[in-house]
């Protein structure tokens, strides 16, 4: 197998929303998610609840190509009118390197928190997820993790749900603060903080 075709399997759950607003009001019907690897879409199910603040803990996997041709993966956030149309909320973009990296092992879990922007860059929320490289017992990158180690997780905190479950805080990294064109000329990727959690196995 070429190392163009090599590729790493994702396990990515999309877990909430905060303050979803479309045109400045706050969203009162049911919402989904889109995520966007290279070609490939997959969509998650429909909060059933509705409204600005819906959570849908939902796991999908994905496999994204490790040749450096994938740089983003995109979420957009989306609801569903009465008349059956989709309409977008915002979109996210998470830089690949703030989930993989040479810190980072398979099997690291990673929660996020993003902003979510519109067609025109205005913010309209925030997105929570979680993202774990699944280990594949090939990879030479990154280094396995200990036995006396659970899985660390990295919080990239953002939203109020990050903040109440008290988890430390430092400023973010540069990986966070990566650029790229986004709508309205404005940049859609972005965390504001990052905080890491390590806790040992009994």
């Amino acid at each position: 197998m070429s190392y163009s075709t090599v590729k790493h399997s994702l396990e990515i759950e999309l877990i909430s929303g905060e303050g979803l607003k479309v045109d400045r009001k706050l969203v009162k019907r049911k919402t989904f998610c889109v995520v966007r690897i290279d070609q490939k879409t997959r969509v998650c199910r429909l909060d059933d609840l509705g409204g600005s603040c819906p959570t849908w803990k939902d796991k999908i996997e994905m496999e994204m190509p490790i040749n450096g041709s994938v740089r983003f993966i995109s979420i957009e956030v989306l609801y569903r009118t009465s008349s059956g149309a989709e309409k977008s909320v915002g979109v996210a973009k998470i830089p690949v390197t703030d989930f993989m990296g040479g810190f980072a092992p398979q099997g690291h879990l990673n929660f996020l928190s993003y902003r979510l922007r519109d067609e025109y860059g205005d913010k309209s929320g925030i997105i929570n997820v979680s993202i774990m490289v699944k280990p594949d017992g090939n990879d030479v990158k990154y280094s396995s993790p200990s036995p006396s180690m659970v899985a660390t997780r990295d919080y990239a905190a953002c939203s109020s749900q990050a903040a109440a479950n008290g988890q430390m805080w430092r400023p973010m990294t540069s990986s966070s603060m990566a650029v790229t064109a986004g709508y309205g000329g404005r940049v859609v990727t972005g965390v504001p903080v990052w905080c890491t959690y390590h806790q040992r196995s009994s």
